[in-house]
């Protein structure tokens, strides 16, 4: 229930009605923030609006991979990508992430707070026992003769209590605003949870795709070397010059010094593999991905605009705290009223235990306190200037997130639109270098091509080989991208699993 306030003149009025009228919340009440009206993404000029049409043809021999905006995202999303071996470094990734450990304390640590909070909403009961050994002279009460001197001990127990009427709802919004905080931690671990996996995959795509590229590499380093090794006896027979020599020398360098750095990025891969899974890089075996062992999926979710609000996590924990900093609006307008606590205390005292029974020795105070800030220097309204203004700030980050995260999903349909067309390009120039490969083969055996010849088609081809595999494992990764971005399916996870790597209980998901 909200109240609607006037000026600090009616302070005392409105305690009063309060008592009579019941307590009821000061401050705004919560509203979500309303859901975009898009009901598409504008990928592509040719393609608007219609995220059903594929992303490219078979015509190329490579798979389609079709939009379907009433798909939901798996939960298992990962598996896709048929691999078990990616599944199972998964799993030990959720079971073994520090950052997930680190995660899960923290929502405990959130969910004492709402219970502290709510703790404020009972009666606050205690109870204590004393005991004095106690010096009385005269002279405490002007008597200057030592025969008013006395030493006698003294026992009390005491019981006390406590109620505030929380009149203008001041616990119940700072009850209000930890819950939210709680659910704006809960959903930052889910966005730890889906980004941790989309980590994994992503690495594991870029070291299969190193993997490949080494290969190749590898592969043309060979055939200059034995193409450097023809055109060798082949000058010493007197039917090359040097400067063919030189040449492939030249080339065959350039492919040797492009081979480390490759083999550098996989052992940064490899490593960065170990550290997602929660192991040291010297304990940690190199799984050795390959693209072949990964399928790509036909089908992919393109979620509605209206739908994303609802499942991203990163846009969850903006609107929670959202619901917070609304919250406390609430908590300091009502430090601004007056607050009435009703107390009560019973207490024995005797000069022996045995005579704390004595009803005579009982003593009790029961009362109420009025509370009301008459003059703060200004400090109290400054506080809830400060707490709207937070609210603004929060209404942003949230619109902030909300942008990016259209952007993400977007960004990811119209990559995927991309990759498929310039992956059919790079297949197509691979099959038109393999088949001058053939054609200088044939010329070769016919005597109308050199080994010159032959070399500069099989580096043309190789290469060729090692553009397809960047093109392969963008492909891959943007469909990994497109998951992340939609969210990750943690919102239709199985309970059990999810609850275990994130620590949010199932019910809270629901």
């Amino acid at each position: 229930m909200r109240c609607t306030l006037g000026g600090s003149s009616r302070l005392f009025g409105m305690a009063a009605a309060g008592l009579l009228l019941g307590a009821c919340a000061v401050g705004p009440d919560y509203q979500a923030p309303a859901a975009p009206e898009d009901t598409a993404y504008d990928v592509n000029p040719e393609t608007a609006g219609d995220t059903n049409k594929p992303a490219a043809d078979d015509s190329a021999g490579i798979a389609a991979q079709a939009f379907d905006t009433a798909a939901r995202v798996r939960a298992d999303w990962y598996r896709v990508f048929e691999s078990q071996r990616l599944d199972a470094l998964i799993k030990q990734a959720i079971e073994d992430s520090p950052t997930l450990a680190a995660g899960q304390a923290r929502i405990k640590a959130a969910r004492e707070v709402v219970k502290q909070n709510k703790a404020a909403l009972y009666p606050q009961i205690n109870v204590g026992a004393g005991y004095d050994r106690r010096r009385v002279t005269g002279a405490q009460f002007g008597i200057n003769d030592p025969q008013f001197t006395n030493v006698f001990n003294f026992y009390d127990a005491q019981a006390t209590a406590s109620y505030d009427l929380d009149l203008f709802g001041r616990t119940r919004r700072q009850i209000e605003a930890a819950s939210a905080a709680l659910d704006e931690q809960q959903y930052q671990v889910v966005n730890t949870y889906v980004t941790l996996i989309n980590n994994v995959v992503a690495t594991a795509v870029a070291e299969a795709g190193l993997n490949a590229a080494i290969q190749t590499t590898e592969a043309l380093i060979d055939s200059q070397s034995d193409a450097l090794d023809i055109v060798g006896k082949q000058i010493a027979f007197g039917v090359a010059i040097d400067a063919d020599a030189t040449q492939i020398r030249t080339q065959l360098a350039r492919t040797r010094a492009s081979l480390e750095p490759l083999k550098k990025q996989k052992t940064l891969a490899v490593n960065r593999l170990a550290v997602l899974v929660g192991s040291t890089p010297g304990q940690f075996n190199d799984p050795a991905f390959t693209l072949d062992e990964l399928a790509l999926p036909r089908d992919l979710p393109a979620s509605l605009p209206s739908q994303l609000v609802n499942q991203r996590p990163d846009v969850l924990a903006a609107a929670a705290a959202v619901h917070a900093a609304s919250a406390q609006i609430g908590v300091a307008t009502a430090n601004l009223l007056p607050d009435v606590r009703i107390s009560g205390s019973y207490t024995r005292q005797a000069l022996t235990p045995a005579n704390l029974g004595d009803p005579i020795n009982a003593l009790y105070t029961l009362g109420a306190q009025l509370a009301a800030p008459i003059f703060a220097g200004g400090r109290l309204r400054a506080q809830r200037r400060q707490a709207q203004d937070l609210y603004v700030a929060a209404l942003a980050d949230y619109r902030a997130t909300t942008l990016a995260a259209f952007g993400d999903v977007a960004n990811a349909l119209r990559s995927l639109e991309a990759d498929a067309r310039a992956l059919i390009a790079q297949r197509t120039a691979v099959d038109a270098a393999g088949n001058n490969l053939d054609t200088v083969r044939t010329q070769i055996r016919n005597g109308a091509a050199d080994y010159v010849s032959l070399y500069t088609a099989q580096a043309q081809y190789q290469n060729a080989q090692l553009d397809v595999t960047k093109a392969r494992v963008t492909r891959y990764r943007d469909t990994a991208d497109l998951f992340r971005a939609l969210g990750g399916g943690w919102t239709n996870a199985d309970g059990q699993a999810l609850s275990a790597a994130t620590g949010i209980p199932a019910a809270a998901r629901e």
